[in-house]
């Protein structure tokens, strides 16, 4: 009977010991098993913790915008100051070597860009006036299409007041039949009964007294 005893004893204790064996070696399994999910969660979470656009440390959000500094944003141009109009004792030029028939004188400016004349059929009133091939839109907000048939222009009428205009012909041009229109040289003014133009780098600047216009590629004022 006490062997029977100390066997059963025995048999309990190497169960007991296998248990725990079995136990143990359990638990490993399960750990290993859990560690890659807890390592993958890990940059999922990062994944979308920087969504102020990457300002965070470590994060993967989306880049920031590329913001123009307004002083990088282009602007217009201010038009260039005009020279108080020219009087009798400026004039440097001829007009009767630009004038064409009917009390007519037509000129261009150096570049080819710019058409202008005199008319003083009706004197003593004289209407000047310029056209381009290209300019900008004028101070008064006249938009013109920069095409052979829709044109900048602009004159100065006979009551004194200046209109910025678009044409679609030569008004300014002169008669092909006459010849070439003569270039006014850059610092030349031309002067046709009291009506006044100055050829400027800038521009052609024409005058009534006080009332005129500037006229190039890059300027169409009215003042």
């Amino acid at each position: 009977m006490s062997r029977t005893r100390r066997f059963v004893a025995t048999c309990a204790v190497i169960a007991a010991t296998a248990f725990a064996v079995t136990a143990c070696g359990s638990e490993e399994q399960v750990s290993t098993e859990a560690a890659p999910v807890t390592s993958a969660a890990a940059p999922s979470a990062n994944a979308y913790s920087d969504s102020d656009g990457g300002s965070g440390s470590g994060g993967f959000g989306q880049a920031p915008d590329v913001v123009t500094p307004a002083g990088a944003i282009p602007t217009a141009e201010a038009p260039p100051a005009v020279a108080p109009a020219p009087n009798r004792d400026d004039v440097n030029v001829d007009a009767r070597d630009f004038e064409q028939a009917g009390s007519q004188y037509f000129f261009q400016s150096p570049s080819g860009n710019v058409f202008c004349g005199f008319n003083s059929s009706n004197a003593p009133g004289t209407i000047v006036g310029c056209q381009v091939r290209y300019s900008v839109p004028g101070n008064t907000g006249r938009e013109c299409a920069n095409t052979a048939n829709n044109t900048y222009g602009v004159r100065i009428n006979q009551d004194g007041t200046v209109d910025q205009i678009c044409t679609n012909q030569g008004i300014f041009v002169g008669d092909p039949n006459s010849g070439d229109v003569r270039v006014l040289r850059y610092g030349q003014v031309i002067g046709v009964t009291g009506s006044f133009c100055r050829s400027e780098e800038a521009g052609i600047t024409c005058y009534d007294g006080d009332r005129g216009f500037m006229i190039s590629r890059d300027v169409n004022i009215a003042f």
